[in-house]
């Protein structure tokens, strides 16, 4: 199992290739926003835009519970970066760390669910810059709230509208999902990143082999 320091992200990111769908888990006792702001989003972000497709509202959270936290230059270049974020909000939330090109509510029926997936991708597409990365933020609520019926309308859409044009990056709080709903996500997975105290686990993924 490879470890890599939070410092070196960058080499993990530049690794993925557009298709490739990433799970990064997580437990709830990490600093999560911090992780997610000053590393994995803020490398991607360094020369190019990025998509979020934002549940609840939790990037936003996140994001603000990270900014509370910084100060001087990282605090200006985190502000600076929200230029090159396109947010998909899905349900109620904030969104305040970049610009808002389409909101949809949170379905759980599978038609539904289907169609708003289909439309934010449709716009994402149309973006006068494309993006490489795509980060989900919430999936776990979703999946909590949801019930039952939240993982067959994730499987349902990766199945039905399958992506090739960027890297999507999913992150999950495993506190918040079941052993099977976990199991089926790292399945469908390209890559499965585990974050730790020390760092990231590459669990799966990497060199066309699973390490």
């Amino acid at each position: 199992m490879q470890m890599l320091k939070y410092e070196e992200t960058s080499r993990l990111t530049h690794s993925f290739q557009p298709g490739d769908r990433v799970l990064m888990e997580y437990e709830a006792k990490l600093p999560i926003s911090k992780i997610a702001w000053r590393y994995i989003t803020r490398y991607i972000l360094e020369d190019e835009p990025v998509i979020i497709f934002d549940f609840y509202g939790i990037g936003d959270i996140m994001f603000r519970n990270y900014l509370r936290l910084i100060s001087g230059e990282e605090y200006r270049q985190l502000i600076e970066s929200k230029r090159n974020i396109y947010i998909f909000k899905i349900g109620p939330g904030g969104a305040s760390y970049g610009e808002v090109v389409g909101h949809e509510k949170v379905y759980t029926d599978a038609e539904s669910f289907l169609k708003g997936y289909y439309t934010m991708v449709q716009r994402a597409l149309s973006l006068p810059r494309k993006p490489r990365y795509a980060v989900v933020f919430g999936i776990s609520e979703y999946l909590y709230f949801a019930g039952p019926s939240g993982l067959f309308n994730i499987i349902n859409v990766i199945s039905t509208i399958p992506i090739e044009d960027w890297v999507t990056i999913i992150l999950l709080n495993v506190d918040a999902v079941n052993e099977k709903q976990r199991s089926i996500l790292e399945e469908i997975s390209s890559w499965v990143v585990r974050l730790v105290e020390e760092g990231c686990e590459i669990v799966k993924g990497g060199n066309g082999r699973d390490d």
